[in-house]
């Protein structure tokens, strides 16, 4: 019995060994991924987070400088340039966070900038680095689309997001994607952009948080823009200096809403947030108040939408009280597509691969969901911390598209989420549990194999009584 009980314990220890080996994620190759740049933040300033940012990305692209500017030279001419110098960014600069002006100087510095603000010289100059920070801000915006399944259809026990980037790209955009992750002593913020810019148009942290911005402006707005800015005291924040913030200080959707929306920007735009129990969509219109949206909310007639646990976003606000403001066909029609695609029920519930049919959907030849323009097309599950990323080639191919997985290449192994701790607390839990019920198998054995020799015992002594009694 001893030893049946000692090979258990032995199966039980290999056993465990395997559970732990089999719950460890094998990070996949880095075929056909973009770059990840890795900032140890804990002990820097932020002029020195910026200068090993510029010392990273300048190593992985040495003439960063050109492909920045042939991209603004193809997406501006040098009036709107000029104008957007003059107008635009005097007003924005003024409230940028210091540290986050530091961090620009440190890029800067590790980087090859002149004075001339020339598109097309095939140098960058310090103004044009600052036009790069603040596209959603300036008139290069974010477009596409979002959708989310929370955690009663979802059959990733946690919400699950989708999100396409369209954004008007050149060769060299499209070659300096990047994604930055910053660790710093107690979070983790992924910045899902491009190499040494710093603001966020797509990103999430450690705690789960994820927020992607979304035009919903008009061109008209751009055209003439910050309307709001001849009130007093009204001081105007950029959007992606504003969701790196978020990230950076929040750990929930209802805490970032919160901040978010308190803030006033210059042009209308929706801001999806989600985390790992929730997902909301802020609509905001510098014309009027910041309004939250969740997949309960009452929409405009025209753009219903009866999916339970489900949210879209298109480029353009649905509430019903923003009636008037979605009229482009292309976001009626995407709108309308994925209202059609949001069929997920407790019984029929989401995974990854319908989040993902869903987002590089091409049913329409003109108004697809993964359109021409789709420079990224990602899917962030909060609760496990995975990320599916789908990026443009430099080269326009006809390569399907097929999401890469990034996951051990971005969170350190101490800030991954919590669901997925719990996941590995599960099995050792139960490796624990077995390993007890061996003990106390061997404990037992021992124990009636102590017995047994009692009563032989008993029986020698009882034995050698009668034959004393016969004599």
């Amino acid at each position: 019995m001893f030893i049946t009980s000692l090979r258990l314990l032995i199966f039980c220890l290999l056993s465990g060994v395997s559970i732990l080996g089999i719950c460890q994620e094998i990070p996949p190759p880095p075929v056909g991924k973009i770059s990840v740049i890795h900032i140890h933040a804990e002990n820097l300033s932020p002029l020195d987070i910026g200068l090993e940012i510029g010392r990273q990305s300048k190593q992985l692209f040495p003439d960063i400088e050109y492909r920045y500017d042939s991209y603004l030279m193809a997406s501006l001419n040098q009036m709107g340039f000029n104008d957007i110098l003059r107008d635009r960014l005097p007003k924005l600069k003024s409230h940028i966070d210091d540290n986050y002006q530091k961090e620009m100087e440190g890029i800067a510095s590790s980087w090859t900038l002149i004075h001339d603000n020339k598109l097309g010289d095939g140098y960058l100059s310090w103004d044009e680095y600052w036009v790069l920070n603040l596209l959603a801000d300036i008139g290069l915006p974010a477009n596409g689309t979002g959708f989310g399944v929370l955690n009663t259809v979802s059959r990733e026990k946690s919400t699950i997001i989708g999100r396409n980037l369209d954004l008007k790209s050149t060769p060299e955009l499209r070659s300096l994607q990047a994604i930055t992750v910053y660790q710093y002593r107690s979070h983790v913020l992924v910045n899902i952009g491009f190499a040494g810019i710093i603001t966020v148009l797509n990103g999430f942290n450690d705690s789960g948080l994820f927020v992607a911005h979304f035009n919903a402006a008009s061109d008209l707005s751009y055209q003439n823009p910050y309307p709001v800015r001849q009130k007093a005291g009204k001081t105007l924040q950029a959007y992606g200096f504003a969701m790196r913030k978020a990230l950076e200080t929040m750990t929930s959707v209802r805490k970032a809403t919160t901040a978010l929306a308190n803030n006033s920007y210059g042009i209308s735009s929706n801001i999806l947030i989600a985390d790992n129990n929730n997902i909301q969509i802020l609509e905001y219109s510098p014309a009027g108040k910041a309004q939250i949206r969740s997949w309960q909310s009452e929409t405009y007639p025209d753009k219903q939408w009866n999916s339970p646990s489900q949210i879209a976003v298109v480029d353009c606000h649905v509430l019903n009280s923003r009636s008037g403001s979605c009229e482009r066909a292309k976001d009626t029609y995407r709108w309308e597509r994925l209202r059609t695609q949001a069929t997920f029920t407790k019984n029929n519930k989401a995974g990854v691969q319908d989040i993902a049919g869903i987002m590089l959907d091409s049913h329409n030849q003109y108004y697809e969901i993964l359109a021409s323009d789709t420079l990224q097309s990602m899917i962030y599950l909060p609760g496990t911390g995975h990320l599916y990323l789908y990026s443009a080639p430099v080269n326009t191919t006809k390569i399907p598209p097929a999401y890469k997985i990034y996951y051990q290449d971005i969170l350190p192994a101490k800030f991954r989420n919590l669901q997925n701790k719990n996941y590995y607390l599960w099995w050792i839990s139960g490796f624990l549990i077995l390993l007890a019920i061996a003990l106390w198998v061997i404990r037992r054995s021992m124990r009636e194999k102590t017995v047994g020799n009692n009563i032989g015992l008993d029986n020698v002594n009882t034995n050698s009584r009668v034959n004393n009694t016969e004599y």
